[in-house]
This record gives structure tokens, C-alpha cells and sequence, in this order.
């Protein structure tokens, strides 16, 4: 721990004050006696401080005490703005960069160790034979029994062109091999898998980073080459990112000079329109978006600029809710302060953040009459008008809601898990199973959780003492079993891509959006048939 000396504390703290006072640092908006009031409070701060090093009754660490502080009062504001030092800073930086120094290994902590769960192809840990299973025991000298995942990134990332020194052990064996391995520059796919299902194009987006719309781009060009005729974009669990990276994901979809998202905040240079300026566009199927509960940010403001210019059908559950704009002001090489100044609001003058205040929304103005392709108001009241939501309209007049989030135009209900399904994924059994147990001769690119490898797993779990009933196991936690020990698997012998069509062919609300494409194949026909949907869903509660 770093400990300041009693009297540079007070000296800091009022150099940094006075610093603050000479550039004119705060808000132009504040009166002098307001300033004067910051003055005087830091002043009181800075004294506190220093009474509390010279004369507590035990030593303190000046340092953890002034950081608790900082984070306390960015924590009374809102839970996204926060300070940022060590690696919480290189990790806001791998999320907007979508890369990194580092080996390419995915870990968990599992058995007390960090764990690896597999490499990332043609990276130096995949190069250098590192599988799913191995448990990293030792880095740089260090015993790292009972550390975390974030400490084992910590000391396994670095500068590219740099050595880092650890040893695995391999499960089955108790002798450790070590390795000395050169970091390179990793990329984080935000498009880690595609394909045809069918005549249907599929693309999982799991971040929004400086590289999506490229790669999303290139994904939806070779689709089209296979002769796609409906696009499926999910973006369930994904997080967001760059607003720079929505407004450029957008538009591959959206017509020059359509409003992507605008942003509003209590500064001037804080309200920015962000407009589409590609002119070559994917066009000439319909889209569908997919997201969820844990769809933000990012995610939300694509889905709200395509369901407002009537250009996809989206389906799942209503989003998050993140709907703030972050800047990050840089305070060294190693911190930062990542702040919210602004709020997001969709084409139709939705604001994406769940905020009780409405009146906020209702006040600020989206796409123009002229720009609808009717007056704003036709479209008929649908069934199932949410009297909680505010009332906005899309380009063409069909009824979309505020209040927070995007909402889909079709609701599915979420996936529940059961209690043994939570605890097989809690303790990673199928994982162990993979990676210990099962002969992977046995394991092709088509493998399926076929009835012997389920007894096989069944004696796995009583022969290391999991405990579960005989009557758990219904159909649904069988079918569920199956899925996970098949995602497991593949993914231990052939990567991440190789699991995600076992894990779409047993995905509920995947299969659900294949069936909508058959039975309504234009963006027309969606739209209508969202809203029998809720009609019939209304009546059957009536």
C-alpha cells in the first residue's frame, strides 16, 4: 500500500484545489459563492485528512482512505461513474480498443486456481498447446492458490513484445510445466460466430469495440454470398461500448443522413446528433434483433434506431436501460475518471435510460413530421398499449415505447434455470467432465450428448459427491444436461465457435425467430404478426 506522509496530505489536497480554482475547472454555471463553497468544503476535507493520520488511534492508510472518498461520492451520482486506476483503466481500454497484450487464453477461477477454459485460435497460448482444464499454479514466481480471475489477468497481461514466466498443471497429473511465453497484441472478436441456418443469416454481436461494424460488415457479406434471405443480429448479453461503434453499426443498415441517436446534458458541447453517412447499405431481406435484459448501452441504441425507422423486427425482452453517455477524462497514464455527462435518446425521441422522470422525455424532440412517412400520430392503439409507458411512434407511425430501455416489438419470455442446472454451471461439472473424463476420440465437429455419454456423466457426478434426486431429473433438466455437456465438449476440443450451433439448436427463443421467418418473411408481415400476437396474448388474459 502506498502511504502519503501527514504533511503532504494536507499539502496535495490544497495544491489540487487551488490547481482546480487557477484553470477554472468547475461548472462556468456556478456563482462565486458557490465556488467559494467547493473551496472551503475541499479545504475541510483536506484537514480532516490530515487529523485523521496524525492522531487516530491506529495507523491508516491515507491513501485508501482519500480513494474510498473519491469512489463514495462518484457513487452517489450514478453506478457509472467511477474512478479508474491499474486495471480497471486497462480494462476500459480492452472494451474500446477490443484489444490487448496478453497470451489469448479465456481462465476462470475453479478449484481454488485460475483455470484455463480455452485459447483463443493462433494466439501464443493456443500455439503453445495450453487446453481447457489447465490450472495455472505459479506466475511470474508466485503461488497463485486461491487468486482470482481478475489477479491472474493482472499479472498474465502486459505490453506486447513482453515475457511472462508461469506453470500449469494439467489435470490427471500432479507435475507442473512451465512455460515462458511472449505476450502479443489479442483481438476480442465482437462477432465470435456466424452462419446459415438454413436460408437464414445469423450473427452473434458481443461488444461494441473500434472494430464491430468492420467485422460485422464482412460477416454479413458472406452470408449474402451464401444466399441469405433473412438476417438474425443477436445481441442479447451484450453490453454496449462506443457510441462511435453504434452509430457505425447502424448504418450499415440505415440510409444516408437518417438520425442514428442524439445525446442531451446539462452542457452545451454535450448535445450531439449523430447521423448515418454510409450510402451502401444491407438491404433487400428483412432483420431481426434479438436482445434482452442485459442488452445496454450500445446495444439499446442500435436496436432503437432500426425498430424507430422501421428497418428490423425486434424480439426478446426489454433492454437494460443504460442509457448514459460516459466520457472518460484521463487523470495519468494509469487513471482516469469515467463520468456521465449526457443521456441517449432514440430517432423517435425515446430516452433509452430508465429514469422516472418522463416529462425529461416528452421534452425532447426526435425525428420531425417530415421525416415520418406519416404526421407522427396514425397508427392504431394496439392491444396491448402499456398505460405505464410513454407513447412514441417510428417512421411509419407504428406505436413504440419509452419509459426506459428499448422495448421488443414481440415479448418472448425469458429462459428460467432450474436449482440443479444453476449448481451444475456453479461447480462447471460439465466443464470438468470435458476436459477430464470423456475420451475425446469419441468428440467430432457433430458431436451430441447421446444416452451413454449421459450415464457416463450421471457416474460422474455420484463419483465425485454431487449431490442431486433421482426426480430432478425431469425432461427439461435432461435436454438441458445434454446442451451443456455438448457445449463443453466441443468447446473444449474445437474452440468457442465450434459450441454455438449446439447451443442455438437448443435455444428456445432462436428457434422461435426461425419459425416467425417462415410463417412471415418480409418485415411487413412481422410487424403484423407481432401484433396478433399481442392481441391474441391479451385475450387469452382476458
Amino acid at each position: 500500500m502506498k502511504f502519503l506522509s501527514k504533511r503532504n496530505v494536507i499539502l496535495v489536497a490544497l495544491s489540487l484545489v487551488l490547481c482546480l480554482l487557477a484553470l477554472g475547472a468547475f461548472a462556468d454555471g456556478q456563482s462565486r459563492d458557490q465556488k467559494t463553497d467547493v473551496y472551503h468544503d475541499l479545504e475541510v476535507f483536506a484537514k480532516i485528512i490530515e487529523k485523521v493520520s496524525q492522531n487516530y488511534v491506529d495507523d491508516v492508510d491515507t491513501h485508501e482512505l482519500i480513494l474510498t472518498a473519491i469512489n463514495e461520492m462518484l457513487g452517489e451520482l450514478d453506478p457509472h461513474s467511477q474512478y479508474l486506476e491499474g486495471l480497471d483503466y486497462e480494462d476500459l481500454m480492452v472494451s474500446t480498443r477490443g484489444e490487448f497484450g496478453g497470451l489469448g487464453i479465456y481462465i476462470v477461477f475453479r478449484d481454488n486456481y485460475p483455470t484455463v477454459v480455452s485459447p483463443i485460435a493462433d494466439t501464443p497460448g493456443d500455439r503453445a498447446g495450453l487446453r481447457g482444464g489447465d490450472q495455472i499454479v505459479e506466475i511470474e514466481g508466485m503461488a497463485t492458490e486461491g487468486w482470482r480471475t481478475e489477479k491472474a489477468v493482472k499479472y498474465l497481461r502486459g505490453d506486447p513484445g513482453t515475457d511472462v514466466t508461469f506453470k500449469v498443471r494439467r489435470p490427471g497429473s500432479e507435475e507442473a510445466i512451465e512455460y515462458v511465453l511472449t505476450r502479443e497484441i489479442i483481438n476480442v472478436a465482437s462477432v465470435p460466430y456466424y452462419d446459415m441456418f438454413g436460408d437464414v443469416g445469423y450473427v452473434k454481436v458481443s461488444a461494441f469495440s473500434k472494430h464491430t461494424a468492420e467485422d460485422l460488415d464482412n460477416a454479413i457479406d458472406d452470408l449474402e454470398s451464401r444466399g441469405m434471405k433473412a438476417l438474425v443480429l443477436d445481441f442479447r448479453q451484450n453490453p454496449g461500448g462506443l457510441l462511435q461503434a453504434a452509430t457505425e453499426v447502424s448504418e450499415l443498415f440505415l440510409e444516408k443522413d437518417k438520425l442514428v441517436v442524439y445525446t442531451k446534458g446539462r452542457l452545451q458541447n454535450t448535445n450531439r446528433k449523430y447521423y448515418s453517412s454510409n450510402r451502401n447499405v444491407h438491404k433487400g431481406y428483412p432483420v431481426i434483433v434479438m436482445i434482452n435484459g442485459a442488452s445496454a448501452s450500445a446495444s439499446e441504441i442500435f436496436a432503437g434506431a432500426l425498430q424507430d425507422w422501421d428497418r428490423a423486427f425486434v424480439v426478446g425482452q426489454t433492454s437494460f436501460g443504460k442509457g448514459t453517455v460516459q466520457t472518460v477524462f484521463t487523470l495519468s497514464e494509469t487513471e482516469a475518471i469515467k463520468l456521465t455527462t449526457a443521456k441517449y435518446y432514440t430517432p423517435s425521441g425515446r430516452s433509452i435510460h430508465k429514469d422516472h422522470n418522463e416529462a425529461l422525455q416528452e421534452a425532447q424532440p426526435g425525428m420531425t413530421a417530415a421525416e415520418r412517412d406519416t404526421d407522427g400520430r396514425a397508427g392504431t392503439e394496439t392491444a396491448d398499449v402499456k398505460a405505464d409507458k410513454p407513447v412514441f411512434y417510428t417512421s411509419s407511425g407504428r406505436i413504440v415505447y419509452g419509459g426506459g430501455g428499448i422495448t421488443p416489438d414481440l415479448e418472448f419470455e425469458p429462459q428460467h434455470y432450474t436449482d440443479l442446472e444453476r449448481e451444475l454451471e456453479r461447480k462447471y461439472m460439465a466443464f470438468t467432465f470435458a476436459v477430464e473424463v470423456l475420451d475425446p476420440t469419441r468428440v467430432t465437429e457433430s458431436f451430441r450428448t447421446d444416452d451413454e455419454t449421459l450415464r457416463q456423466f450421471y457416474a460422474f457426478l455420484d463419483e465425485r459427491g454431487f449431490e442431486y434426486k433421482k426426480e430432478d431429473l425431469t425432461e427439461e433438466n435432461v435436454e438441458y444436461i445434454r446442451t451443456m455437456i455438448a457445449r463443453e465438449v466441443l468447446n473444449h476440443k474445437y474452440g468457442r465457435e465450434a459450441m454455438y450451433r449446439v447451443l442455438l439448436e437448443a435455444d428456445p427463443e432462436f428457434q422461435e425467430v426461425l419459425s416467425i421467418v417462415k410463417e412471415a418473411p418480409t418485415l411487413d408481415a412481422m410487424f403484423a404478426y407481432g401484433e396478433a400476437q399481442k392481441a391474441i396474448k391479451k385475450a387469452s388474459a382476458e
